[in-house]
């Protein structure tokens, strides 16, 4: 009988720093960049939430932190450049669910500066509520 792989399709922790943009999406609906993601959109001190429903496209647009509308960006932990946006109200409202932490795959920015996360290139890379 055949072996019946599965493909790991996350990626070795590393200890040095990374030199691309990394954005995840717990399952709590916070969502954590990474020093250079927060630098990419121009180390903001909130930003508006977009999406896109149709292509499933989530988008992070820097954002004057007085706006009714604002998303707070606040350090998260101790050590390290790591910044978290607490956007439950935002998944809740789009429906939008994860019952693990996903990385999203290929964040970039378009000519307006918005930070496109696509939900349809993601990878699960944490276990989910215990």
């Amino acid at each position: 009988m055949g072996m019946r792989w599965e493909t790991f399709e996350g990626q070795q922790y590393r200890t040095t720093a990374r030199k691309e943009p990394r954005v995840t999406l717990g399952y709590k609906g916070t969502f954590y960049l990474n020093g250079i993601a927060f630098e990419a959109l121009g180390a903001p001190a909130a930003v508006e939430m977009l999406y896109d429903g149709n292509r499933r496209v989530i988008g992070l647009k820097p954002a004057d932190i007085k706006k009714r509308n604002a998303f707070v960006i606040k350090h998260h932990g101790t050590k390290g450049n790591y910044k978290r946006i607490s956007a439950a109200a935002f998944c809740t409202h789009y429906r939008i669910r994860t019952p693990e932490t996903i990385l999203f795959d290929g964040v970039d920015l378009d000519s307006d500066g918005v930070m496109l996360l696509d939900l349809e290139k993601t990878i699960k890379v944490g276990r989910g509520s215990r």
